[in-house]
């Protein structure tokens, strides 16, 4: 299983285990996850790149490719990863009031 399929077992493990304990084989099903997520992150890049390097240093073109990467990345994780878990509860803080609703403390 390649990084990308660890991530999403860990992932849906820690944020949907529900679904996580639905799934028959997880290894086998994170692998082939993990496989397609790196293919589609490799078309994702792809598309992303320049292909006009003329004028160009090797150091920006690379700055480019690998901003390509990680910019295909966090798109085909949040297509094929996040956008199926369900939505986190926020935690809400509790307001509470540090007077007794009277202003006297405040004259004082």
């Amino acid at each position: 299983m390649n990084t990308h399929g660890q991530h999403a077992m860990e992932t849906m493990k820690n944020h949907d285990p529900l679904a996580f304990n639905q799934i028959q084989n997880p290894e086998e099903y994170f692998s082939t996850l993990g496989n397609q997520i790196d293919e589609q992150i490799g078309d994702t890049m792809d598309a992303l790149i320049q292909r006009d390097t003329q004028g160009r240093s090797t150091l920006e073109i690379l700055g480019e490719r690998n901003m390509a990467r990680l910019r295909a990345r966090e798109l085909v994780y949040q297509e094929m990863i996040y956008s199926s878990l369900p939505p986190e509860v926020e935690e809400m803080e509790d307001f509470t009031p540090l007077t007794d609703g009277t202003d006297s403390e405040l004259d004082q």
